[in-house]
């Protein structure tokens, strides 16, 4: 059915299939600047060779059919034109952008990103709606997904707004690239978050931990202390390189690209962190482009996983039948809330441990300040 506006103006004529030297879907629509009917042609003998003929066929069918629908709705093919590609499947650009994405990210995180696409991509088939087009895909839809995979999946209130940021930002890549104009998870609202509680490791455990290293794994005892003393996340250490290490002046530089935050810092060494790294390594020995952390915990030139890291962590935990809690990344927050209870500002704090705010180094304090109870508050007079 034509749609006739109060002008008595035609606002489009229907699409339709047209397969004689072209395979293309022809169909009119109101310009809205030049005012009259204009012809819209989309061409699809690129997809012969790579559709059999029965899927091109339904394939072709679906565009038009979805395209009557939003012309009968009120769209406007030339106001939406700025979207050339809202028509592309969903799941040919997520694909799309994971290829986009490995290029620039390191493997954890392209290991992360590429389970949110998938877990999408399963919740799509799980609907029958694979073949999905990214303009189909709606508000509600995305509600929908969200509400499942939290019920499904089991999702605490922390993971979910971390599912919500990705496909928040995967939708943000769709729009920069053309592929729609609105973010459908744009107006959601994220859960609120329990405070993230944090395991500080006792002296005494750490005695233990450290004389279990220097009996079975020395270099494992160093990357424990680069976590502790100098506030080296271990992602970032295992991407440490020879020619990093300052020791003269005692510190090692974290290039943007192999830093969290993708900011070049400065990691800090105590003279006795210098002391070990020279002993359990012979860094004259290798080439400056080696990595410090490699395969078995030894210089190599090429770096260790750091869920091989884990592993080492693990068995530490396990021999020595450590809580579960205990991570590697505790002896971070460790660190931190001792230099807090050592009376070293905050801002000092925020600069060592490459935070973004002050903010954030409070949320390591994990016990009141005794030296504040007995040195400050007992000042406060009555």
């Amino acid at each position: 059915m034509n749609t006739i506006n109060d002008n008595f103006e035609l606002q489009y004529i229907p699409a339709r299939i047209c397969d004689d030297k072209e395979l293309t879907i022809k169909y009119y629509a109101w310009h809205p600047t030049e005012c009259k009917l204009k012809r819209v042609v989309m061409r699809f003998n690129h997809l012969k060779t790579k559709m059999n003929k029965t899927d091109l066929i339904r394939h072709i069918r679906k565009i038009a059919n979805d395209i009557n629908i939003n012309l009968a709705n009120g769209k406007n093919p030339f106001i939406e034109a700025e979207t050339p590609k809202s028509y592309n499947k969903l799941k040919d650009a997520i694909s799309t952008f994971l290829k986009m994405k490995e290029r620039d990210m390191r493997p954890d995180g392209l290991r992360s990103y590429t389970s949110y696409c998938k877990k999408l991509n399963v919740w799509l088939l799980d609907h029958k709606m694979q073949d999905c087009f990214i303009i189909s895909f709606t508000k509600e839809m995305a509600l929908e997904m969200m509400n499942e995979l939290a019920l499904s999946d089991g999702l605490n209130n922390r993971t979910w707004n971390n599912h919500f940021a990705f496909y928040r930002s995967l939708w943000n890549w769709f729009i920069s690239n053309y592929y729609c104009k609105n973010n459908v998870f744009s107006n959601f609202e994220k859960k609120r978050e329990a405070e993230k509680f944090r395991i500080i490791i006792p002296p005494a455990t750490h005695s233990r931990v450290a004389a279990y290293c220097k009996e079975k794994m020395p270099n494992m005892e160093i990357v424990i202390d680069l976590v502790r003393a100098s506030f080296i996340r271990p992602k970032e250490i295992s991407l440490i390189q020879i020619k990093d290490i300052d020791l003269f002046n005692r510190v090692i530089t974290i290039p943007a690209e192999k830093s969290k935050t993708h900011n070049k810092r400065f990691a800090y060494l105590p003279e006795w962190l210098c002391a070990k790294i020279v002993d359990n390594f012979e860094l004259n020995s290798f080439p400056m482009d080696y990595y410090l952390i490699g395969s078995g915990l030894k210089p190599n030139e090429k770096h260790i996983n750091t869920r091989d890291i884990d592993k080492f962590w693990s068995k530490i935990r396990t021999d020595l039948e450590l809580g579960m809690e205990m991570q590697l990344y505790s002896y971070r927050d460790t660190g931190i809330t001792a230099l807090e209870e050592n009376g070293v500002p905050r801002s000092v704090i925020q600069k060592l441990t490459d935070h973004k705010t002050e903010r954030m180094v409070g949320k390591y304090v994990s016990a009141p300040n005794k030296d504040l109870i007995d040195k400050v508050v007992c000042k406060i007079k009555e």
